[in-house]
């Protein structure tokens, strides 16, 4: 957000005076606000009073006498729908049944009867911001807030920098064997996160203060000395209210604006590694001050010169992987300093995957590499990198989000820098390759490409392409399917298109497998099952299938040219010669039915490992496996996300960012066959008995037995009314 937004251009007014407020979209297009005060409790209605009861906030369109309360807890905002409400309120994209509560953010959309609102925090300057750029557990700024801040502290040439308050890592949170630390219970953890950056921002009303990766910062001026003392004097301050041991660190930021991103990651990174006995003996310190400087602790990776990457690429007991930011092109139609910014910060999130022992740098326009020991997994590294990246705030150009695309890979007996350059040109292509449009998509897909784009010869590569194009549409399918199923409706009645799911199970329903045709089939039926405009899977339906790619050509009729060359190629006879000579017309057809997929980049395939609801509001930590990019074994990952309802530990299409996650059991399943854990999913649909299961990419094949019974009641519903005689 902030790197296609003015450098100068704060959103952060600090607490200062003022009323938060609700601002009003009447029906005439007009703006009517709704002033929150004075803190405490709030009624809302259509009428002045009610019997007894007198309304607070009186606003006709809400259609209902008695319909919401809104409560200040001393943090924040809640709206509740009360008992007697008969009209719908809805908090964001969450509805609210009756008596239930949900918080309020800065920018957070509402809606109670007829009135559409956007609730406005005092103390933002705007009245709208994108998404990441609040904490949805504090109101205060979020990830994206915090380097529109820096960007424009940096922009006014001011010295200062940031003091970072963060739980430590207790002494018995050991590596695991993948290499991440085992974490202390996140429900106690986050709370403590929460409420330390509450004590954080009363400290300073006026002072950028955020929330980020577990960690509060507070942006101040001053120099070392200051931000030192200012550290200090706040790790005092968070003992003496219960907060316990709060490790305190400060970090005095450097460069221009463009490096806002990479200087709030390398802070970050500096913070995780802050552990109970740095609190110790920073007080038992002679330093004065007796605060831990953050810049002295990011010693285990080294940001270097291109020149130094070069030199020890041909080192044998090293390994050099390059990082190519994806859609250049399009980024730099936004603005000039996009794509530079977008480096620095890229720059900064591989060395903090990196390890010991590892050096990164900027060798290409759009292209960082890294040299790293030869025992540390560079597959490992790579997929961690492009599953952060994924899943970061998107760019915003004013009108859509570019969504974040990396790829990656690592060196094998290549001269680095010309690899490098051809890879930036790749990148920057409008038309696109192979190799640099799979980054950001889900590994069903993306791990089909890099396949092809490994294969040995032409008549190979021919063949993976078309089981590129036959994974994509599976993987459509599979997820409209799902979508359809856990579809709410009331009893007795039927989502739309339903009669026609009763077809093609009766027709399709006992098959072991399904063709491609037949998988097309059934994702244009379940697609005609979401015709609202603002069902997240019917947009997405519909803007991978019905876009246009070309003059007269979607997405359908690129794919029907596709499936009659694939008929062609497995029925007829086709030699190396024949291979090589369609081979780039077959590529640009992949191509360019690659791009129409970019809308996928939004979502994360994942595979939820462990949840932990958190004790304060309605944030959970969830642990889970990232299936992006085109690594197998896919990456774990911990985030805290803002939903009531708690996930279960099977496969998701995720967009976390907006709270909507979508089950695949039983279509897709993480599992684990013949001693190998794999991504699967189901050859045909779900039925009782035995149920085939095929591995996403690659082969291997598994039997699982089919409960109804477990089903979704909607397909329970499907299997019995197409079975009945």
């Amino acid at each position: 957000m902030w790197l296609s937004a003015a450098a100068n251009q704060s959103l952060w007014r600090g607490d200062v005076g003022g009323t938060d407020r609700l601002r009003v979209e009447t029906r005439d297009g007009s703006l009517v606000e709704l002033r929150l005060s004075p803190f405490g409790t709030l009624k809302l209605g259509r009428a002045d009073r009610v019997g007894d009861e007198v309304n607070d906030l009186v606003y006709p369109d809400v259609a209902s006498r008695l319909a919401a309360v809104f409560r200040h807890d001393g943090t924040r905002w809640w709206l509740k729908r009360r008992d007697e409400c008969s009209v719908p309120v809805q908090v964001g994209s969450r509805s609210l049944s009756r008596n239930e509560e949900g918080p309020l953010t800065h920018g957070a959309f509402v809606l109670v009867g007829g009135m559409r609102a956007t609730f406005v925090d005092r103390r933002y300057m705007t009245p709208t911001v994108p998404a990441d750029a609040v904490d949805p557990t504090t109101g205060l700024l979020g990830r994206a807030g915090i380097e529109q801040e820096t960007a424009s502290f940096l922009e006014r040439r001011q010295q200062g920098g940031f003091v970072v308050v963060r739980a430590p890592r207790a002494p018995e949170a050991a590596l695991s064997s993948g290499g991440t630390a085992s974490a202390p219970t996140p429900s106690s953890k986050e709370s403590a996160i929460s409420k330390a950056a509450m004590a954080v921002h009363r400290s300073d009303v006026v002072a950028p203060c955020g929330v980020a990766d577990e960690s509060v910062i507070l942006l101040l001026a001053g120099n070392t000395q200051a931000l030192a003392e200012r550290a200090r004097k706040l790790e005092e301050a968070l003992k003496s209210v219960g907060l316990g041991e709060m490790a305190c660190g400060f970090w005095l930021l450097s460069g221009e604006a463009v490096g806002a991103g990479r200087e709030v990651e390398m802070a970050l990174a500096a913070a995780k590694a802050l552990g109970l006995s740095d609190t110790v003996s920073a007080r038992a310190s002679a330093n004065a001050s007796g605060a831990i400087a953050l810049r002295d602790r990011q010693g285990a990776t080294r940001l270097g010169e291109a020149n130094d990457v070069l030199q020890m690429s041909s080192d044998q007991k090293r390994t050099t992987l390059l990082f190519a930011i994806e859609e250049q092109s399009v980024l730099r139609a936004v603005g000039s300093h996009i794509l530079p910014a977008l480096e620095q910060e890229l720059l900064a999130v591989v060395a903090s995957h990196a390890g010991q022992g590892a050096v990164v740098a900027p060798i290409s326009k759009g292209v960082v590499a890294v040299n790293v020991p030869k025992k540390t997994d560079a597959s490992a590294v790579g997929s961690s990198v492009q599953c952060d990246w994924h899943g970061r705030p998107p760019v915003m150009d004013g009108k859509m989000e570019l969504w974040r695309t990396l790829s990656w890979e690592i060196l094998h007996n290549v001269d680095p820098n010309e690899r490098a350059m051809e890879l930036s040109r790749e990148c920057n292509d409008p038309h696109g390759v192979l190799s640099a449009l799979a980054g950001g998509l889900p590994y069903p897909i993306a791990g089909r490409v890099q396949l092809a784009v490994n294969a040995g010869s032409a008549i190979e590569r021919v063949k993976l392409l078309f089981d590129v194009l036959e994974g994509t549409w599976r993987f459509i399918a599979t997820v409209l399917v799902s979508a359809l199923f856990s579809k709410r409706v009331a009893p007795g009645e039927s989502p739309p298109a339903f009669d026609s799911m009763v077809d093609f199970y009766r027709r399709m329903g006992t098959r072991d497998g399904l063709a491609l045709g037949s998988w097309r089939e059934l994702a244009r039926t379940a697609a005609k099952a979401f015709p609202e405009k603002d069902d997240p899977f019917g947009v997405l339906a519909r803007e991978v299938i019905e876009i246009k790619l070309a003059q007269n050509q979607t997405f359908e009729q690129l794919s029907n040219l596709m499936q009659a060359e694939r008929n062609n190629f497995a029925h007829g006879y086709y030699n190396e010669a024949r291979a090589a000579a369609d081979l780039p017309e077959f590529e640009q057809m992949t191509r360019t039915f690659l791009r129409a997929l970019r809308p996928l980049c939004a979502w994360t395939l994942v595979t939820v490992e462990r949840t932990e609801p958190d004790l304060y509001g309605d944030v959970q930590t969830v642990e889970f496996i990232d299936h992006t990019g085109p690594v197998g074994t896919g990456t774990r990952r911990r985030i805290g996300l803002q939903s009531p309802a708690r996930l279960a530990n099977v496969c998701y299409l995720a967009r976390f960012r907006d709270g909507v996650v979508l089950p695949l059991e039983p279509l897709v399943r993480r599992m684990v066959h013949d001693e190998k854990v794999d991504l699967y999913w189901m050859d045909h649909l779900p039925r009782s008995g035995t149920c085939n299961m095929s591995v996403t990419v690659g082969s291997g094949a598994a039997k699982v037995a089919g409960d109804v019974r477990r089903l979704p009641p909607i397909l329970r519903m499907l299997i019995e009314r197409a079975t009945a005689v």
